[in-house]
C-alpha cells in the first residue's frame, strides 16, 4: 500500500552571502574588531570630553570627570559587544551557534560561581608570585580599580559599578570567549584559540600611568582569569558560565574595594 501521507516540511539551509555558505567568519574579523571598535571609542571620548568640556570646565588635561569616564566606558563596552552581533549576522548563523552564547539555569549559575573562585584563587596566586619576582614594592598598586575606589563620593558610582559587574563579563566574554575564541579555533586550532584570546583579553587591560612592576602583576592576575574562564567556555561549548562567573568575580572585587 503507497504512503500518501504529506513529507515533512523542509528547512532549507542558511542563505549564502555573496556565493559564500554561512558561516565564513574567521580569524580576519578578530583583525576588523579593532578599528571598529577604536572608532566607537573615539566617538565616546569625544562626547564625554565635550560635556566634561562645557559642565565641569575640563580644561583637556588629566582625568576625565567621572561621568565623562561613564560614558567612554558606556560606548566600548557597546562596541565590544556590537562586533560579535554584527560578525554573526552578517557571516554566521547567529550568536548561540558561533559564539556559544547559551546558558543552561540553573545549573551555570553553580558553575559560574566555581568559576569565580577558581578565578579569584589563580589571579590571587599569579599577583602573589608575579610581586615577588619583579620586587614590588609597598607604595605600587597593581590593581585596576581606581575609577571605583577614587570615585565613591560620586553620585555616578552606581553607574560605573553597573558597567563593572555586569558590563564588563557581558561584552567581553563576548568578544573574547565568543567571537576571538571561536575564530582562532577554527582556523588555528583549540591550543592557540585558548591562549591567544587569553592574551587578547589581558592586553586591553594595561593601565595609564602605571609602573613597570605594576603592569607585569597585574596583566599576570588578568591573564589567569582569561585562561581560567577560556578554558571553561571550551569544556563546557557555552558562554553561559563564563559570562556568570565573570559577573561573580567582578562583584567580588567591587565589593573588596568599596569596604576596604
Amino acid at each position: 500500500m503507497n504512503d500518501s501521507s504529506p513529507a515533512a516540511p523542509h528547512t532549507p539551509p542558511p542563505a549564502p552571502s555573496n556565493g559564500r555558505a554561512r558561516p565564513f567568519w574567521g580569524s580576519v574579523d578578530i583583525l576588523l574588531a579593532i578599528p571598529f571598535i577604536i572608532a566607537i571609542i573615539i566617538v565616546g571620548t569625544a562626547i564625554a570630553s565635550v560635556l566634561a568640556t562645557v559642565f565641569s570646565d575640563w580644561d583637556g588635561t588629566g582625568d576625565l570627570p567621572v561621568y565623562g569616564l561613564f560614558i567612554a566606558v558606556v560606548f566600548q563596552q557597546f562596541g565590544q559587544g556590537l562586533w560579535p552581533w554584527v560578525v554573526s549576522k552578517r557571516k554566521g548563523l547567529g550568536m548561540a551557534s558561533d559564539w556559544k552564547f547559551r546558558f543552561d539555569w540553573p545549573g551555570d549559575i553553580a558553575k559560574g560561581l566555581g568559576l569565580a573562585v577558581l578565578c579569584v584563587i589563580g589571579s590571587t596566586a599569579a599577583t602573589a608570585l608575579t610581586s615577588v619576582l619583579v620586587g614590588l614594592g609597598d607604595d605600587e598598586d597593581p590593581s585596576n580599580t581606581s575609577i571605583i575606589s577614587d570615585n565613591q563620593d560620586s553620585p555616578w558610582l552606581l553607574g560605573v559599578i553597573l558597567l563593572v559587574v555586569f558590563g564588563a563579563p557581558l561584552t567581553e566574554e563576548l568578544l573574547f570567549r565568543g567571537l576571538i575564541l571561536r575564530a582562532l579555533e577554527k582556523d588555528l586550532g583549540i591550543y592557540v584559540a585558548i591562549i591567544g584570546s587569553t592574551l587578547l583579553f589581558t592586553l586591553p587591560h594595561m593601565q595609564a600611568g602605571a609602573t613597570g612592576g605594576e603592569t607585569i602583576v597585574l596583566l599576570a592576575g588578568i591573564a589567569t582569569i582569561g585562561l581560567v574562564l577560556g578554558i571553561a567556555t571550551v569544556r563546557l561549548d557555552r558562554l553561559g558560565p563564563a559570562i556568570i562567573g565573570h559577573f561573580f568575580f567582578n562583584a567580588f572585587g567591587t565589593l573588596m574595594t568599596l569596604v576596604t
